[in-house]
């Protein structure tokens, strides 16, 4: 894995295919999805929820995105994007979040940083992308006015999550990304 475009532009993310449930994004669905979000991306803050190695997150900063909160559980994964955030000098761009993202959702941790966007990519098969939707929207994530979802094609979401609408919906193999935006 890589990062595709930017300032970060090259820079090597390590495979981790051997972490229990972890399946990073491809290049060719990091691509599609950030082709969608174009250059709006740029001075905006982004959450990376499931961030495993932080191979979004970090395409999102090398893009244009000003601040990038990870939010990441496994102590296998948290010093990869330690690691890659000081390696790339980005330091002052990242706040890692060792933590579920469902509980730092409970615990509010996101409106403190008022993403943007947030991206959500759990484990396939966890069931667990309607429950962080709903959360989201249960805490009332303020400027959130982008959810990004990656899921198996198995998984239906809903076409609506009040405020939120889907806006957008991209396949590539077992994997969907679904945009959400939210209805002003």
């Amino acid at each position: 894995m890589r990062i595709i475009t930017g300032s970060l532009r090259g820079r090597k993310i390590p495979n981790v295919y051997n972490v229990k449930n972890v399946s990073p994004s491809s290049d060719f669905l990091k691509g599609v999805l950030f082709n969608v979000i174009g250059s709006d991306l740029e001075g905006r803050v982004f959450c990376d929820l499931y961030a495993g190695t932080g191979n979004i997150g970090f395409e999102a900063i090398s893009r244009g995105a000003d601040f990038c909160i990870f939010v990441e559980t496994s102590p296998e994964l948290i010093p990869i994007i330690i690691k890659l955030s000081k390696q790339f000098g980005i330091e002052e761009k990242v706040k890692i979040i060792k933590k579920d993202a469902l509980k730092a959702l409970e615990k509010g941790i996101l409106s403190v940083y008022k993403p943007d966007y947030i991206f959500i990519d759990p484990p396939y098969g966890s069931g667990l992308c309607e429950k962080t939707i709903n959360e989201i929207i249960k805490r009332e994530v303020v400027n959130a006015s982008n959810i990004i979802v990656q899921h198996d094609k198995r998984e239906t979401l809903s076409q609506e999550y009040p405020p939120y609408k889907l806006i957008n919906k991209k396949m590539h193999g077992k994997s969907v990304l679904s945009f959400y935006c939210r209805a002003f």
